[in-house]
């Protein structure tokens, strides 16, 4: 089962958040991110989080939906992938979750990292669908498409398939090394052996000279 999650970060256009819904089973709000689903006229089957950052949009939800959770060690977000493990979902997407002060989207990556061995999580904005590289990550695009990789850390046994660029048995920190590589030879493949490595697949086509 997938289930989709609004964050409270810069809200998804309406033509990527239609794209991402039609795969959706539930569509989950943090907080704020209710917000950002109204305005895409659009009611969430639930909102959790501390709801410090719902304000009025609280007046459109069905009372049943909302789902406070004042843990005050974890983000509205973390508790929104939360939940949607509880009820068992194994892929989520999560849209909303950029722009802003830097340090919320740096925190709203490392949810990939805590909970990305639990389920298939992405975060999706209009350039980028970003993974954790569990073991091994398929990456199906036509030939230019841009990929990324960045290491959450330290990672090694990185190995590529079907890249520009190709990566044999190496070793990463966190640094810009693996930005901007791309597919040469549909579909790619990245393995690693130890350590949190992020896939920035692109959604668009941008082939080096």
């Amino acid at each position: 089962m997938r289930a989709l999650i609004i964050a409270n970060g810069d809200p998804p256009s309406a033509a990527l958040f239609e794209e991402i819904r039609g795969d959706a089973d539930l569509v989950v709000a943090a907080d704020g991110g209710a917000r950002s689903a109204l305005a895409l006229g659009f009611i969430p089957d639930i909102v959790t989080g501390d709801l410090d950052s719902l304000g009025t949009a609280r007046n459109a939800m069905p009372p049943d939906s909302i789902h406070l959770n004042s843990d005050p060690n974890s983000t509205d977000l973390e508790k929104a992938v939360a939940l949607c493990l509880d009820e068992g979902f194994d892929a989520i997407d999560i849209v909303g979750a950029g722009g802003g002060r830097a340090d919320h989207a740096l925190a709203n990556l490392s949810v990939l990292v805590r909970f990305g061995q639990r389920a298939h999580l992405r975060v999706i904005d209009e350039r980028f669908a970003i993974e954790l590289v569990n073991g091994e990550s398929k990456i199906d695009g036509p030939i230019g498409t841009v990929v990324s990789l960045i290491s959450m850390g330290h990672c090694e046994g990185i190995n590529s398939s079907g890249l520009r660029w190709e990566l044999q048995d190496h070793s990463l920190d966190f640094s810009a090394y693996g930005i901007h590589n791309e597919i040469a030879a549909p579909p790619a493949r990245i393995s690693v052996r130890s350590g949190n490595l992020l896939l920035f697949q692109g959604r668009w086509v941008e082939r080096h000279a």
